[in-house]
């Protein structure tokens, strides 16, 4: 059975964020959304451990697609925190979808995590 879940970051265009910002005026892109696949295939989700290492492995994808340790301006930075908070609300909530999808069919192959802003 492949369990993993796709993590796809907020519309966060930076150049486009910061140049919006910049010129007070709303920029849309049609580029697709940075994404990541957290794999579960090797973990045994009904353990204590194997749920605190996908969660770990979620919140390691969000950081890598959302935060950066460069020198930003404030609102850059704000928007990263909110597109990682959002990620992993989203990445647990797909986990948690699953956990139940397994006790109740063996058939759960994973989920598309689609992170919009909010």
């Amino acid at each position: 059975m492949r369990k993993c879940i796709p993590l796809i970051a907020a519309a966060l265009a930076l150049g486009a964020v910061s140049a919006a910002a910049a010129a007070g005026e709303i920029v849309v892109t049609q580029t697709p959304a940075p994404s990541a696949t957290v794999s579960l295939a090797d973990l045994d989700l009904a353990t204590p451990t194997g749920l605190a290492t996908g969660k770990s492995r979620i919140n390691a994808a969000a950081a890598d697609l959302c935060l950066t340790n460069a020198v930003e301006p404030v609102n850059l930075r704000m928007a990263r925190a909110k597109c990682y908070r959002s990620a992993v609300a989203d990445g647990r909530w797909q986990l948690d979808h699953m956990i139940h999808m397994d006790e109740a069919s063996t058939a759960a192959t994973g989920f598309i995590l689609t992170k919009t802003a909010r």
